[in-house]
């Protein structure tokens, strides 16, 4: 029971800490020591209430599940102790998928942490819009203003929030949900058992290991995860009428559900799924109005964090019909490579349930959402990269699975569940060890350009937008400030047509006739060119170092102020 209590209690410091320092953030402009003190004193006083109502019964854990919880361990330290780290002049991160990534988290954590407005203008491109749900960034810049190291925050905030996740899985589908997480994945990897390839990594499968590609990476995971997890727990069991289930208090529930859009859409958008079914399932045995009065309160909380993270409602959707999600999704070798046995394990559970008279309440309406997602991941695309349905297919996937369990898999013999067990997880495992591999090692950022980087923005506001060369691994860009344009591959994921932007940074970077024209429009008053720009743009003539001011040179280039430039007509 304790570990239940700490879990909620956790869960709830985070969530109250975050949403109120976001609310006295977007009062003051910007995150002050402060504020970050009275959220986190909110936070612990709603944890301490939390963790004296919270109670879930004593479960034994079995030999194969402290297995489990080990390797779940072993990963997660190799993940996150490794997420961002130095070797020799380098700054590295373990995993590939986390190169773009990073790039955005650092740069929220840092700028916020430094003062930086709130809610801000979009970072990596000038005059765009900022729809993001950055809760865990926002979260460990509150850490960064109490004093904790930024990279030793990441690591923290990593370790605890994997240890919330396998606490949570075990208690919302046991071993088989902890397994099934770690080592998700098709039949791609048996592959390379049988010697038909040597990429164990998965580079080519669409639905990747989810703990590499989407909890290291996603890191608003590292929260939505265990909190979702521990909603639909109490959930099934209010909807079972069983009063020796794990039980949480309704402002409990309502905290950690109305926060959720600030740490991660898709989460909030799939429970918001649950809790309607559950309230409509819940009419027939009486249960409806506990979630009745969740889905209620939490609408002021949610409207106005929703609001927040698509900028004033103004993001717009890229929802299109697609059937088959990937190009490759007519062919059969697409799903088998991806899914496995688990799509044909869904259906057959459809069957049994459809031709079951079980009195488990929750059964169906948290099946049939599972299904109903998956559906509607494999026929419609929700963002400019297909991609990006994983994050809402991860849902569906673990909701499903402990129904996979209880209501099939036990049913088997020992050797076929063995056998069973292998198709689903064989994959999954060899990527993970793959993924984790003590050899892979991706440079993010050179630390003595890093270093010299720091000291020319001393010189240079914190919300003053700089023009400097595209990319992830931007040393600017990696310090905490907006540039007039980042990485291609954040904006896309996001839907931003960065083609203007990216036409006038050019007028600007090269010279045109129009690069006065082009900075004002841009908002741009700093400009750095170093040997990035140099590549970047080979041919410029460089006129503004007539007239602009060259506030900063050191080895990897100069800092430059435009504002005299512009002066002129």
């Amino acid at each position: 029971m304790m570990g239940w209590r700490l879990l909620c209690g956790g869960l709830i410091f985070v969530a109250i800490s975050t949403t109120a320092s976001a609310g006295m953030a977007t009062l003051a402009g910007k995150m002050t020591p402060t504020s970050c003190w009275l959220s986190l004193f909110l936070g612990v006083i709603a944890a301490v209430l939390t963790m004296r109502s919270a109670k879930a019964p004593r479960q034994k854990i079995t030999h194969a599940e402290m297995i489990l919880f080990v390797i779940f361990a072993l990963a997660s330290l190799r993940a996150f102790l490794w997420v961002l780290y130095p070797r020799e002049s380098e700054l590295m991160v373990l995993s590939p998928h986390n190169l773009g990534d990073m790039a955005l988290h650092l740069n929220l954590i840092q700028r916020w942490a430094h003062g930086g407005a709130f809610w801000p203008d979009n970072p990596f491109l000038a005059g765009a819009i900022f729809a993001y749900h950055p809760g865990v960034d926002l979260w460990n810049a509150i850490l960064r203003i109490m004093g904790v190291p930024l990279y030793a925050g990441l690591r923290w905030v990593g370790l605890l929030g994997a240890a919330a996740t396998a606490t949570a899985l075990w208690r919302w589908g046991r071993g088989f949900a902890v397994a099934g997480f770690l080592f998700a994945g098709g039949l791609g990897g048996l592959a390379y058992f049988l010697m038909l390839h040597t990429d164990a990594t998965q580079t080519d499968i669409a639905w990747k290991n989810p703990f590499l590609t989407m909890f290291v990476t996603q890191r608003g995971m590292l929260y939505s995860l265990p909190a979702g997890l521990v909603l639909m727990s109490v959930w099934r069991a209010q909807l079972n009428n069983d009063a020796q289930g794990p039980h949480l208090p309704a402002l409990a529930q309502v905290a950690l559900y109305a926060s959720m859009p600030l740490f991660n859409a898709p989460a909030f958008l799939f429970l918001s799924t649950i809790l309607a079914a559950c309230a409509m399932a819940g009419w027939r045995v009486g249960t409806a109005r506990s979630f009745i009065v969740v889905g209620i309160v939490s609408i002021i909380p949610a409207t106005w964090l929703v609001r927040m993270v698509t900028d004033h409602f103004t993001a717009s959707s890229a929802l299109r019909f697609s059937p088959g999600w990937m190009p490759e999704g007519n062919s059969l070798l697409f799903w088998v490579q991806n899914f496995g046995l688990f799509l044909p394990l869904v259906i057959v559970l459809v069957v049994l349930l459809w031709k079951s008279s079980s009195t488990d309440n929750a059964v169906r309406p948290f099946v049939a959402v599972g299904v109903m997602t998956l559906a509607f991941c494999f026929l419609f695309i929700m963002a400019p990269w297909a991609w990006d349905n994983t994050k809402l297919l991860i849902w569906a996937y673990l909701t499903l699975l402990p129904f996979l369990y209880t209501h099939l898999l036990a049913r088997l013999s020992g050797w076929a569940r063995d056998g069973v067990y292998i198709l689903l997880f064989a994959a999954g495992a060899v990527a993970l060890v793959a993924g984790l591999d003590a050899r892979h090692g991706y440079a993010l950022a050179h630390r003595e350009e890093l270093a010299s980087m720091q000291t020319m923005l001393r010189r240079v506001p914190v919300n003053a937008r700089l023009a400097c060369a595209p990319g992830y691994d931007h040393p600017a860009l990696l310090l905490g400030q907006p540039v007039v344009m980042g990485y291609e591959g954040h904006l896309y994921s996001q839907g931003l047509d960065y083609t203007p932007v990216q036409r006038e940074l050019n007028d600007l970077m090269l010279g045109t006739d129009n690069w006065r024209n082009a900075a004002r429009h841009l908002g741009v008053h700093y400009l750095f060119w170093g040997e990035r720009e140099r590549g970047a743009w080979p041919q410029s003539s460089q006129p503004w170092r007539e007239c602009a001011i060259q506030l900063a040179k050191e080895k990897f280039g100069v800092l430059y102020l435009l504002t005299p430039c512009l002066m002129e007509d």
